[in-house]
């Protein structure tokens, strides 16, 4: 009786109009951003467009930079106004700043933000002055945020940029807050400021953080962004947001507390957030969120499985394995010449290696092009110009050309790019070792057992130190085909078991041959019935 009672109280009390919306649809953002969660997130979106608000509920540890701007620009231009994002119960970096983009941010009780620095995928540290160009366009779009949204610009600065100090200030007449940088404590004050950061505990309540608790909500829905603030040409345009403080009038104006030192990126919790001016409010569960917008319903619109399979194949671990495997089948169906069951292994594969990338908006035509190309040039190699070489060495090395293009998303002249380059030039070379170790293996333990005989016609192979030491088969000379000639297979001649070629038609497995040429490949043609 009492949670009901509670619960009516609070379906009672006001929301705000530009909040209130009757139906809600939550799009999650779970785990690391990356190009599938940039093109699910499109499709969830526009399949949003009926609701009267979209809440971005996030749990992430941050990603690829290029996938979160995409949906940073899904967010501003196509998003509905009244988009919030729900911070449940951690984003950093990526994380971060899709939050900054939308209009509000609440939070899950006990949830941390901020950390929006980018980083080298290796986890090296990055030089400084590339450090400069990378963090450009992350500045670029979260200042941009801030100003539509009505947050203080220092403060998400120092989500990106280590080396930012702020200072909270407050006007003891109007209560407005305005976070300043040293230089712009040294000019209002005429001394440095005080070095004495003290990170609000998580225990602290709202009230005892600070006495204008409600003065920085006051003034945060005050500012709410207008209809005109949304126009994606507008608010390119827009002037800067921060309170520009006089000289003269620096009496008016107290320190509360240091926000952040010069050796650490901003990142708060609940309360921080709310004291700052970046967070509206704290709600825990669904039933919550919908009490806050006075929603009548919530629909939530989760990856399908598709982009979770998807998500799953682009991993550069699922890729190696499929790498090696690829390189396996290609390498035991020549070999065996006969089951084709290996040859499906190996198309299927390669399938999934450059499939997955393109469905995820990674691979992009010229990938799969190289990878086509490649495939074709080592057929012809192997089924019509055998022993070429240079035709073959083409084809893989259009082949892997492609498939190491399938890792890049970025420009190459970006760290990203480059990145994302050495993990695919990796990742092939490492599937490449995988596959031989593997071949090793399975030769050393299992090359005398049945199966595998039959598997390879290692039975009807004469030890190598008994091979005969030149080419004993005459021109014209008959031989029996024991593999289907895909034009390449093997034939006997007198008890010993050569590789050959067919000159035309596939030639199938049992069928009398006749030695058409001897000299860098045996080909053969079949003896008319």
């Amino acid at each position: 009786m009492f949670w009901a009672t509670t619960l009516l109280l609070c379906q009672l009390a006001p929301v705000p109009a530009y909040r209130q919306a009757n139906n809600v649809s939550i799009i999650t953002i779970e785990g690391v951003v990356d190009s599938v969660t940039s093109q699910s997130f499109k499709r969830r979106l526009e399949e949003s467009k009926d609701a009267d608000a979209v809440v971005i509920e996030l749990n992430t540890p941050g990603g690829d930079l290029m996938s979160t701007l995409e949906i940073c620009y899904e967010i501003k231009n196509n998003a509905p106004q009244n988009t919030v994002a729900w911070i449940r119960p951690h984003a950093f970096s990526a994380g971060t700043i899709i939050a900054l983009a939308c209009r509000e941010i609440i939070v899950a009780p006990g949830s941390t933000f901020g950390d929006a620095a980018p980083i080298n995928a290796t986890g090296a540290p990055i030089p400084t002055t590339e450090r400069a160009k990378v963090e450009s366009p992350v500045l670029a779009e979260v200042i941009d945020s801030a100003r539509r949204n009505h947050y203080d610009e220092r403060l998400v600065e120092a989500f990106v940029s280590v080396g930012i100090e702020l200072w909270l200030l407050q006007n003891t007449d109007t209560q407005e807050v305005v976070c300043v940088n040293k230089y712009e404590y040294s000019s209002l004050f005429g001394e440095d400021p005080p070095q004495n950061f003290t990170p609000i505990g998580v225990g602290e309540t709202q009230r005892a953080l600070s006495p204008f608790f409600d003065t920085v909500n006051n003034l945060q829905n005050m500012g709410q962004p207008t209809p005109e603030t949304w126009d994606p040409t507008f608010a390119q345009q827009l002037p800067t947001s921060r309170t520009a403080i006089p000289v003269e009038h620096a009496s008016a104006w107290k320190l509360v507390r240091q926000v952040v030192p010069n050796d650490r990126l901003l990142t708060l919790k609940p309360n921080e957030g709310v004291l700052y001016g970046l967070v509206s409010g704290s709600v825990a569960g669904d039933a919550e969120l919908q009490t806050w917008f006075g929603a009548n319903t919530i629909q939530r619109r989760t990856r399908n499985w598709a982009e979770n399979i998807v998500g799953v194949l682009i991993s550069w671990p699922v890729r190696l394995a499929l790498i090696a495997l690829f390189l396996i089948c290609v390498v035991v169906e020549f070999a065996t010449g006969s089951t084709g069951l290996f040859g499906v292994g190996a198309v299927v594969s390669m399938a999934l290696l450059i499939g997955a990338p393109w469905l995820a908006g990674l691979a992009q035509w010229w990938d799969v092009l190289l990878v086509v190309s490649g495939l074709i040039l080592l057929a012809i190699e192997i089924c019509v110009i055998p022993g070429t070489g240079f035709t073959g060495f083409t084809g893989v090395a259009l082949l892997f050309a492609g498939i190491i293009g399938s890792f890049v998303s970025g420009d190459l002249s970006s760290t990203q790019g480059q990145t994302e380059l050495i993990t695919g030039l990796g990742t092939v070379i490492s599937g490449c070792i995988l596959a031989g170790i593997a071949l090793w293996i399975v030769l050393r333990q299992f090359g005398d057992a049945k199966a595998m005989r039959a598997l390879v016609l290692e039975d009807a192979l004469i030890p190598f130190a008994q091979a005969p030491t030149s080419l004993s088969i005459a021109i014209g000379a008959e031989a029996v085909a024991i593999t289907d000639l895909r034009p390449s297979g093997k034939i006997t001649f007198e008890e010993t078991v050569y590789d050959a070629v067919t000159t035309g038609s596939w030639i199938a497995n049992g069928v009398k041959v006749r030695i058409m040429n001897t000299g860098m490949n045996i080909e053969v043609e079949e003896i008319e019935a």
